[in-house]
């Protein structure tokens, strides 16, 4: 009697490789996508502080200006007298003083910076006399131009009369 025993049977069956290329494909798929979502998420991040920066050195230049420089007038009367009720610092035609009008038609100031990656939007307006007599209140508002949906960044401050 010649009995053929196989002792110590070595390697892998076809379908037990087909499994593990399988596990192996959708952990690559998996880490593929993660490093898209980082990438966009990098990319907002960047034209968010782009942005960011871009307000900052907009208003920095718009408060060291004379309180009467034409930059900080309200060029289109939706800042000034707009509160009559006993300065509530409210703006009696719901208009927000205008300080929320971020397109060229409908800002007091616009003008744009050309940055490394996108053209950014800037927009400033002014409330004379808001939030007191003597004061204007200035927004600006950065925004990116041509992203599909816009992200604006926008700064306060008041410049006084002094």
């Amino acid at each position: 009697m010649n009995i053929i025993t196989h002792k110590n049977k070595k390697g892998f069956t076809l379908i037990e490789v087909l499994i593990a290329i399988t596990v192996f494909a959708i952990g690559i798929l998996a880490v593929a996508k993660m490093q898209i979502t980082a990438m966009n998420g990098n990319s907002f991040a960047r034209y968010m502080t782009d942005a960011s920066n871009i307000a900052q050195d907009e208003m920095e230049k718009l408060l060291a200006l004379d309180y009467n420089n034409v930059l900080l007038n309200d060029t289109n009367g939706d800042g000034t007298n707009k509160d009559t009720d006993p300065r509530d610092g409210i703006d009696d035609t719901g208009n927000d003083f205008g300080l929320n009008n971020d397109t060229i038609d409908s800002a007091d100031h616009y003008s744009q910076y050309q940055g490394a990656v996108t053209l950014y939007n800037i927009f400033w307006n002014i409330a004379v006399d808001e939030p007191t007599t003597g004061n204007k209140h200035i927004r600006v508002i950065v925004s990116c131009a041509g992203k599909k949906s816009p992200k604006e960044i926008r700064l306060d401050a008041v410049k006084a009369d002094i």
